[in-house]
């Protein structure tokens, strides 16, 4: 049966629970994938592991960096395996139903619009907690103030229409291997269309000492890194929105809620590291008018969670 999903999958000093990863991805019930495991640098064991199982699985491909990478190059190295209609990241310590693949796919087979569909998200470990899947719909303009504005959904997580996608989907270099390489991703992903939100409990996610977003640094770890973070990711987001969005009026909004956006992130941030507020400038509010009735309703929640930052 030839694939027709490809599952990647970024790993780096894995050996303590890569092998049940693996086993997640070849459990699958959809059983036409391709696995395409990137083991960054690393001497723990894990590289031995991940060729083990492609010697029993013949899906499984295993990528090794001789040098290290980090995250988010790592990422990119598994998704340029891509080459079947379907694919998607999955978290070298997280856990899969061994119904996420047919799930997802089904969802999206129903959908031929769509470009992504993602499922409700389960915590476990340092703290329980479910984040609900978020459908992603309406205009282009509508689906990126949406996520900006709320950051509801675990899209990082989607699986992908290939074709949807007018370039492959990568993650940008960008001051440090934290989120803001990772909004490129996920605005890059929502302008190419919809995303479907498939309401099972499908996959889990470890939270644990010693993972990407508690040790590698996924938050900025000082306030340079975390401007210059701004500052790069800018650049790249304010050419896709001139790329997705034909209507000025509409690209003007969408300028003006990355600029909340980015702002709230760097309130955020500053807050959690203690620090004082930086000097980032006038910021021009969303018009009212442009965007739907609820998508400015989000704009000015955000607006009032900034304000709590900034009185």
């Amino acid at each position: 049966m030839n694939a027709d999903v490809t599952i990647c999958i970024p790993t780096y000093r894995s050996r303590e629970f890569i092998d049940r990863t693996l086993a997640c991805a070849r459990g699958q019930t959809h059983g036409a994938v391709r696995i395409v495991v990137s083991v960054d640098l690393c001497d723990d064991g894990t590289e031995e592991i991940c060729h083990r199982h492609a010697r029993e699985d013949a899906r499984i491909e295993v990528r090794v960096q001789r040098e290290r990478r980090g995250w988010s190059r790592n990422a990119n190295a598994a998704l340029d395996g891509v080459g079947t209609e379907f694919f998607f990241l999955y978290f070298h310590d997280d856990i899969i139903a061994p119904t996420y693949v047919d799930a997802l796919r089904r969802a999206l087979l129903a959908r031929g619009d769509a470009a992504s569909a993602h499922c409700d998200l389960v915590e476990f470990g340092l703290q329980d907690e479910v984040k609900p899947a978020h459908a992603y719909e309406g205009s282009t303009l509508v689906r990126l103030v949406d996520f900006m504005m709320t950051r509801r959904g675990a899209t990082l997580r989607s699986l992908v229409r290939r074709q949807a996608l007018p370039r492959p989907l990568r993650f940008p270099a960008i001051a440090g291997d934290n989120h803001w390489t990772a909004f490129v991703f996920h605005l890059e992903l929502l302008a190419a269309g919809p995303a479907v939100a498939v309401h099972e409990p499908l996959y889990r996610r470890w939270q644990r000492h010693g993972s990407l977003t508690r040790s590698e640094g996924w938050a900025p770890r000082t306030v340079d890194t975390l401007l210059k973070g701004r500052e790069q990711s800018h650049v790249l987001l304010t050419r896709l929105i001139d790329d997705a969005i034909a209507d000025a009026a509409e690209r003007r909004v969408a300028h003006q809620c990355l600029a909340l956006f980015q702002r709230l992130f760097v309130r955020e941030q500053e807050a959690a590291l203690g620090s004082p507020p930086a000097d980032l400038g006038p910021l021009d509010p969303p018009a009212a008018g442009v965007l739907p009735a609820e998508a400015d309703a989000w704009a000015r929640a955000a607006e009032a969670r900034l304000s709590a930052y900034e009185r």
